[in-house]
């Protein structure tokens, strides 16, 4: 929630009335100083890398300790990055692995690691990506223009 979609996001449902929870990268950023100048006392800043386990754990321990039974209404993992617009044999294999990390790896553990807490409200879980991968981008070779142009299909359940 440093910037862009989940900074939004965490201001919107905090001015909605809802208790938050707002994971950031930079605990000491400009972004997390924001939340907590222009949001309520609702709103709690956590560090909260997605690739780091022992951040997930405490963030776990530390959301835990203030719902105690009443568990989560929702998890939004919104984490993302965006990769190299090249093609794709000139990425090098850090930057697949980063791309993994962020937008797969840390979602999943985050979901796990936060499941408990949603259960014991039936709460809800809300993954948010990119179209990123359904777009083109020319210098990254043959083929990507006729998969942008397949229908997109959105699941609501």
């Amino acid at each position: 929630c440093d910037s862009g979609f989940g900074h939004g996001l965490a201001r919107y449902l905090d001015e909605l009335g809802f208790t938050v929870f707002a994971g950031v990268l930079d605990e000491q950023g400009s972004g997390a100083e924001e939340l907590r100048r222009t949001c309520s006392k609702h709103l709690s800043v956590l560090q909260l890398n997605i690739t780091n386990t022992q951040e997930i754990k405490e963030a776990y321990s530390k959301v835990k300790e203030k719902v105690q039974n009443k568990g989560l209404w929702a998890v939004i993992n919104n984490a993302g990055v965006l990769g190299l617009p090249t093609d794709g044999e000139l990425i090098p294999m850090t930057e697949y692995k980063r791309c993994m990390a962020v937008n797969f790896f840390g979602a999943v553990e985050v979901t796990k690691e936060f499941l408990p807490l949603l259960r014991k409200s039936k709460g809800r879980l809300v993954n948010i990506s990119s179209m990123a991968g359904e777009l083109a981008f020319p210098p990254q070779g043959r083929g990507c223009q006729s998969y942008e142009m397949q229908p997109v299909v959105l699941f609501v359940g």
